[in-house]
């Protein structure tokens, strides 16, 4: 698998005598079919709870449209939406005509012959001869593909994005009929954004019909979409593609992308989404030059593959089903003609098989290994700027751009090296989060133990009045009234300097989560019985006691010390809880029902209070 260069692939097998290489492919072929059976069987033998969560959303999907609720509404039994643009729902629209187990089987099937496809493709161009040496090298690099973690996460989720590459990897290749050139990379994006990368690649290397052709597929299916369902386009179009948060903890570290490494690091979002703007776009200007200097010099795969890390790299999330373009680049330069390109190559494929980033010391290093690797192959593993002249690089037809790649790379290097500088010299702390359990009874950390009121209010309705007074319940009954109340303040002694939020949420809410930095890691927050539970007697506090007598005036006789009887309006089935965090600047406070839907958002509320 060696992209239009002589290697040592193209010479395997060559003295062998017939009988010896039939005896080859033979093995290559056993081998492949147990590792494609292990694999799908494996996928399929998972428990229900784990089993190809990302299908049974598609499925879902399908499913809940049909029956008349509002796509981007929808959330799976899990809690997982579905992400995609609404062009995605069409393409995913046969599964509703099968059952779910169907889908799954067919699903897999598809999978393995799609990587299939994929290692013939990067076959494809390599200059080999003979059948038996392509089939061989064919399916050693669907086998190298299959056991992979990223082709093995898209099994075991049952994964769109191998269905992408194979899409985007053919066009950029030119393995498709002429007159249809560009449409399998604008269908792609239109399924999912990232391949529109690319279309200015296409451009850059001369096939400009082609990058018309992916433009216009992309805004007929977009655009089609829009018509058939207007309200699901507008709601992804103006909404949903910008709430990240709905894809899931971004800041795992299975999120190998720049914004995942920014999160990672604790940059806050106004300065986390320029500094991704700005160095993802960086990332993209040398990736596509890069890549032209490979189509230019025969390397078609080779320009193909590092478009394809850039969009790891660049995406605001790059899952580890994304990172099948890395694989990719560890099978080109094992493929390779130089020895030490062969050695970082199955560096390369060791690190997308294995979990090796415990082994790393360092926590930046660990925690963004593959990110790293990704950058390493767009800047300086496949793409040869730092060995390139002068070169001229089209952009619009009868405008020309003059570079010098090798001090492009420089320059964007030290930008790129400058601004992460500056980031990590002025981004705030993590931000540190403890929240109250059932045992926790330190007060002094909490804060004072209220009653759990909203507010009281005199049955008379006379402020003064010294009779009976009525606690108003902090949340409702109805699901559509007051799921989630809360106050914050400044803790006790322990906390000094820390938020402290108490409240209560109703009957409707089942999860509550506090996100202490907006796409950050969730952290779950107990929901506890009311401190008092409801029949308790309850005394009027000192505060609304201090102001019966307003306006304060001198004359005025002392405020009564007898206790002023309390009724309880608040409901027996809220429940409360604690939250301390160093900061709530850019924190989220999300309560969810039963159904996996957004019940109340309190975030605006922390942020302004």
């Amino acid at each position: 698998m060696i992209d239009d260069r002589v290697g040592w692939l193209a010479t395997i097998g060559r003295g062998w005598s017939p009988r010896v290489r039939t005896f080859a492919v033979a093995v290559v072929v056993a081998v492949f079919a147990v590792a494609a059976g292990t694999a799908g069987w494996s996928a399929c033998q998972l428990p229900s709870w784990d089993r190809q969560m990302d299908l049974h959303v598609y499925f879902g999907a399908v499913h809940a449209v049909r029956d008349g609720v509002p796509l981007y509404t929808y959330v799976a039994e899990n809690g997982d939406p579905f992400t995609y643009p609404p062009f995605a729902l069409l393409m995913f629209w046969p599964l509703g005509g099968l059952s779910e187990p169907a889908a799954r089987v067919l699903w897999t099937l598809a999978t393995l012959v799609a990587v299939v496809g994929i290692a013939a493709a990067m076959t494809a161009r390599n200059g080999m001869v003979g059948r038996r040496r392509l089939v061989a090298v064919t399916l050693a690099g669907a086998g190298a593909l299959i056991w992979s973690t990223p082709l093995q996460s898209n099994l075991r989720l049952g994964q769109v994005s191998v269905f992408l590459v194979l899409s985007a990897l053919v066009d950029a290749l030119g393995l498709t009929p002429r007159p249809l050139r560009g449409v399998l990379t604008g269908v792609a994006a239109a399924i999912k954004l990232t391949p529109l990368l690319f279309v200015p690649y296409l451009w850059i290397t001369g096939r400009r019909r082609d990058a018309i052709r992916a433009g216009a597929a992309f805004a007929v299916c977009t655009g089609g979409t829009a018509v058939l369902w207007p309200a699901a386009s507008v709601t992804f179009w103006t909404e949903a593609v910008f709430a990240t948060s709905r894809i899931g903890n971004l800041a795992a570290t299975g999120n190998q992308s720049l914004n995942g490494a920014l999160i990672r690091s604790g940059i806050v979002p106004p300065e986390r989404a320029v500094a991704w703007l700005i160095l993802s776009a960086l990332v993209c200007v040398i990736a596509l030059v890069g890549a032209r200097e490979c189509h230019r010099g025969g390397g078609v795969a080779q320009g193909a593959v590092v478009v394809g890390c850039a969009t790891v790299v660049a995406s605001p999330v790059s899952w580890t089903h994304h990172q099948v373009w890395l694989v990719l680049a560890g099978l080109l330069l094992v493929g390779g003609p130089r020895k030490m390109r062969i050695a970082w190559g199955a560096a390369l494929l060791v690190l997308m098989t294995f979990s090796v980033g415990g082994l790393l010391p360092n926590t930046f290093a660990r925690d963004n290994v593959r990110l790293l690797a990704a950058l390493a192959v767009c800047t300086w593993g496949l793409a040869p700027l730092r060995h390139r002249a002068l070169a001229t690089v089209p952009v619009i037809p009868g405008v020309r751009v003059l570079l010098r790649p090798r001090t492009a790379l420089v320059y964007t290097g030290v930008l790129a090296v400058a601004a992460v500088g500056v980031l990590m010299a002025v981004h705030e702390r993590p931000v540190e989060v403890r929240v109250q359990m059932a045992t926790d009874q330190d007060q002094s950390f909490w804060g004072e133990d209220p009653n759990g009121c909203m507010g009281y209010s005199p049955l008379d309705g006379n402020p003064s009045s010294s009779g009976a007074w009525r606690c108003v319940s902090s949340v409702d009954a109805d699901s559509r009234g007051r799921q989630l109340n809360f106050s914050s303040g400044m803790g006790g002694p322990q906390t000094q300097g820390w938020v402290v939020i108490q409240g209560q949420v109703g009957p409707h809410v089942a999860r509550l989560v506090f996100v202490p930095v907006e796409g950050g890691r969730a952290v779950t927050v107990p929901l506890l019985p009311l401190s008092k539970p409801v029949g308790t007697p309850l005394y009027l506090p000192d505060t609304y006691r201090r102001n019966m007598h307003a306006p304060p005036d001198p004359s005025d006789p002392p405020v009564s010390t007898a206790p002023i009887p309390v009724v309880d309006g608040r409901l027996p089935s809220a429940r409360s809880f604690s939250i301390a965090a160093s900061s709530t600047d850019h924190s989220l406070l999300l309560a969810f029902g039963p159904d996996g839907q957004l019940v109340s958002d309190g975030g605006m509320k922390l942020r302004n209070g």
